[in-house]
């Protein structure tokens, strides 16, 4: 920094009137511009909730809700996931209970949904600031995205990450080597362990955390782009001498990871004071996050070249890009109505599986599940008290039931053989009789068609078993011709009425085989004669 003192012609003989201009530091006003420009966004979330609908936003503390929902997301991301949109929604419902327990909970969901909103966006958001150089003030525009959602995995499911911005706003910093940061802040903790001073190095080792989260979210991106554009990086020069260094970086923070988890354990032995104990409890739990997730970052770099060469082996098998868009009805629909039952049902199962399905678990390590098992219970929420929603029993006749009326009419009124055909013109004088009728009005004359000759069909193998002496039916017999018009392409029936004559208890029994060739020649001509 430049100190410019200014001596007027007398300054020697009046020493009060000296003048000492220390000029502005531009570049950190600049730097502390662009780190409170995120917190720009949650100001105005906090300012505007006065013109939303409701009486009930002054009873919450949104800048509150949204730092906790950060935290949250940025404390749960790994390198392909997070927190999923409901866990989000459910765990802001619950800061906003703990700010207005005696609350409405339609209210506590309301706010729930204001703040993840406003905070996850699509769109990359834009906060102009002023910038001085030398050749006058400039007007610049700092882009960046606090929560966004990334599909995760091969089932699709969408997480919310948070940005290296959002992070910043934790840690109080911008724009920092984050590998450089990491080693200080490691060098920190072992100072503040060495003098015994546990519940400070808690606070370092949750920004060494979040230092650890930021350089996942960078590796994560490069590898991510890539994947959709393999030249959207330098792998050449820039991205390997990017890896190596973060290798190296993982090697030596796992490193000092292990050496300060044995120092810290050390500590923990000779503790005798509760509160300390629980200090250095927290602390061996907040190292060995960051150690879990170093040694992620560290499989992932591994597989990061070979991450690459598959995208542009994948790039140079397939033909050039095109644009194309889906359509539902002939891409989807009609492959899948045209094609073959069993086809059908295989694909139903699986899009069934993946749009409906239970999401796979990710899976922890042994030493993660071993502290999972042995936490204390977690209280049980009981949950919201369920109400049965009130529905107004209307019985209404299905759409099909006149067709059905109509079809039995036709057949029932038969009382001489007559073919399909000669039935099917009778169709719209039917539609025609029934058309003032309250069971008839609005029948369609091309669906009625399609029934009876759905229920003559029916007719050509009838169902006997059960039936009684005097029952009326009707067969159908194959006439040898057929239908062939715009709607109907069937054979053309002859349908005969009929009457039972006896009882039709059950199936005949089949005759039985008799053994021998003399035997069965001789009931052969039996049934002969």
């Amino acid at each position: 920094m430049v100190v410019v003192v200014t001596l007027p012609e007398d300054a020697f003989e009046l020493p009060e009137l000296w003048q000492i201009v220390i000029p502005t530091d531009d570049e950190s006003i600049t730097r502390r511009r662009r780190a409170l420009a995120p917190i720009q966004m949650l100001t105005d979330l906090e300012r505007t909730k006065s013109s939303l609908d409701g009486d009930f936003w002054d009873s919450y503390d949104l800048f509150r809700i949204a730092l906790a929902v950060i935290d949250q997301v940025a404390l749960a991301m790994g390198l392909s996931a997070g927190r999923t949109w409901e866990e989000t929604l459910s765990y802001a419902s619950t800061q906003a209970a703990r700010q207005a327990p005696d609350a409405d909970p339609g209210e506590w969901t309301k706010v729930a949904e204001r703040v993840v909103v406003s905070l996850v966006t699509n769109a990359v958001e834009v906060v102009r600031h002023l910038v001085h150089t030398p050749d006058g003030p400039v007007w610049r525009q700092q882009r960046f995205r606090l929560l966004y959602l990334h599909a995760s995995g091969a089932d699709g499911l969408e997480h919310l990450r948070a940005s290296e911005q959002a992070i910043n706003i934790f840690v109080e910093a911008l724009d920092l080597d984050i590998e450089a940061a990491q080693i200080a802040n490691e060098a920190q903790l072992a100072a503040l362990i060495e003098r015994g001073a546990v519940e400070s190095a808690v606070q370092i080792a949750r920004n060494a955390r979040y230092r650890s989260v930021q350089y996942q979210e960078r590796i994560r991106r490069i590898v991510a782009d890539t994947l959709i554009d393999p030249e959207a990086h330098d792998w050449l020069g820039d991205v390997p001498k990017l890896l190596d260094t973060a290798l190296h970086h993982v090697k030596d923070r796992l490193e000092a990871e292990a050496t300060l988890l044995e120092s810290v354990a050390e500590r923990r032995a000779a503790t005798t004071d509760r509160s300390q104990l629980d200090a250095t409890n927290l602390l061996i739990e907040i190292l060995k996050e960051c150690r879990h997730r170093h040694s992620e970052l560290h499989r992932h770099l591994m597989g990061a070249r070979t991450a690459l060469r598959q995208a542009l082996d994948d790039r140079f098998t397939r033909p050039p890009q095109r644009s194309y868009r889906v359509d539902l009805g002939r891409d989807l629909l009609l492959p899948l109505l045209s094609g073959s039952t069993l086809m059908a049902a295989t694909a139903a199962d699986h899009l069934l599986a993946v749009m409906g399905g239970i999401p796979v678990r990710w899976w922890p390590s042994l030493t993660s599940l071993i502290d999972e098992l042995l936490m204390p219970p977690r209280e049980i929420d009981p949950g919201m008290e369920y109400e049965p929603p009130e529905v107004d029993q209307v019985e209404m006749s299905e759409w099909w039931v006149p067709y059905e009326t109509a079809t039995d009419a036709l057949l029932g009124g038969l009382t001489e053989p007559v073919r399909l055909s000669q039935l099917l013109e009778r169709v719209k004088q039917v539609v025609a009789e029934l058309d003032g009728d309250d069971v008839g009005s609005g029948l369609d004359a091309d669906r009625l068609v399609a029934a009876v000759v759905h229920a003559a069909h029916h007719c050509w193998a009838p169902h006997l078993a059960g039936r009684s002496a005097g029952d009326r039916l009707i067969l159908a017999v194959p006439s040898g011709n057929r239908l062939n018009t715009h709607t109907v392409r069937a054979e053309d029936l002859i349908l005969v009425p009929a009457e039972l004559t006896v009882d039709i208890q059950a199936a005949e029994p089949k005759l039985r085989q008799h053994q021998g060739n003399t035997a069965d020649q001789e009931t052969t001509d039996e049934i002969a004669g």
